[in-house]
């Protein structure tokens, strides 16, 4: 691969970044991050760069400047090319996601050269909380939340064990589901139903074809057995600030309303987990309901795609992290004082495409 890799303007405007703007920076991201830019958009002083692997990308439709990223290109490439894009356009601050582990490992290259990332930069952490085995261990050894039963499997016969185990944990009856021990998005979720049971979602597969496509396989990825949990799930936004915490639950109604709800158990879990996984920025603590109890799922180190909703209720996740970044004052008082539990629904819209 040639090693000088260039950037691609998709709009011939030029701007002037120096006049007291504040320059902000999305690399690619899910498309939820349009109303993250939108909120942005809100402070005058914040100038927003949006950038993809792919000429045309929604996220960025009302960003200031649009920008193709290289395509083939490894993590430590790509971190290489981050930092030369933060130097050329003088990014302030930076929201990675794209090859965003590369990114937080060369974390001080871009403080020294005055870009700040909005991402925890403890990487023992970061790894601990990346795997949904360890992070469950780690909730359950320190008693900060409830979690399930969930067995890490490499082998087949780690798959029969653990699968038996949940049916005789739960009940013969109660659905198993599967995922890679590190996933996003649940790209790799498949729920396990058995050979008599009918098949009703995309994602179902019988427990013996599963099986059988194991035993097919020259090697079984880490990946995490554990009963199927079909109540909705709770989402908790937070911020740690020095004034204190800053949590918002999101609970799923439909998949068209959430309800912002501040129940005095979702806040507590939050807070214990805030005094004993220490991250900087805003990050998700996820939470499903289980016999009669809320138990934990994971945690991602980053901005979730919903928390958006929050801005409800005031609460601007995006604008903290750049007020943080920065040195901002955050007025967190203000904010909690301000909480309320409110529904909020999603609408169907449409954006013009630059």
């Amino acid at each position: 691969m040639d090693n000088k890799i260039t950037n691609s303007k998709l709009s011939s405007r030029r701007y002037d970044m120096k006049n007291g703007k504040r320059v902000i920076w999305f690399n690619h991201w899910f498309s939820q991050a349009y109303n993250f830019i939108e909120l942005l958009k809100r402070d005058e002083r914040n100038y927003m760069i949006a950038s993809a692997k792919k000429p045309d990308f929604v996220f960025g439709a009302s960003a200031d400047e649009r920008y193709i990223e290289p395509n083939g290109v490894n993590g430590e490439q790509y971190a290489e090319w981050a930092l030369s894009f933060c130097k050329e356009h003088s990014v302030d601050v930076f929201f990675p996601k794209r090859w965003r582990a590369a990114v937080i490992s060369h974390i001080d290259e871009f403080t020294a050269i005055g870009t700040r990332v909005t991402a925890d930069g403890n990487t023992e952490q970061n790894d601990m909380l990346d795997s949904k085995m360890k992070s469950c261990e780690f909730m359950r050894s320190n008693e900060l939340c409830a979690t399930p039963y969930m067995e890490r499997i490499t082998t087949v016969e780690g798959f029969e064990r653990a699968y038996a185990m949940v049916k005789e944990k739960y009940g013969r009856e109660h659905k198993v589901c599967v995922k890679a021990d590190r996933d996003e998005g649940g790209i790799t979720y498949r729920r396990l139903y058995d050979d008599d049971a009918p098949k009703s979602m995309p994602e179902d597969i019988s427990y013996q074809s599963y099986l059988a496509d194991l035993k097919n396989r020259s090697r079984i990825y880490p990946t995490v057995v554990m009963p199927y949990l079909n109540e909705p799930e709770i989402s908790i936004d937070c911020m740690r600030t020095e004034s204190g915490l800053i949590a918002v639950p999101r609970c799923k109604i439909d998949s068209h309303i959430t309800a912002l709800r501040f129940d005095k158990e979702f806040i507590d879990i939050a807070k214990r987990i805030s005094e004993k996984v220490i991250i900087e920025y805003p990050y998700n603590i996820q939470l499903r309901p289980l016999n009669g109890e809320h138990v934990f799922m994971e945690i991602n180190t980053r901005m979730a795609g919903g928390c958006y909703k929050a801005d409800a209720v005031g609460v601007n996740f995006p604008q903290l992290s750049v007020s943080y970044a920065l040195g901002d004052k955050i007025d967190t008082e203000a904010i909690l004082n301000g909480l309320h539990d409110v529904r909020v629904g999603e609408v169907a819209g449409f954006i013009v495409m630059p």
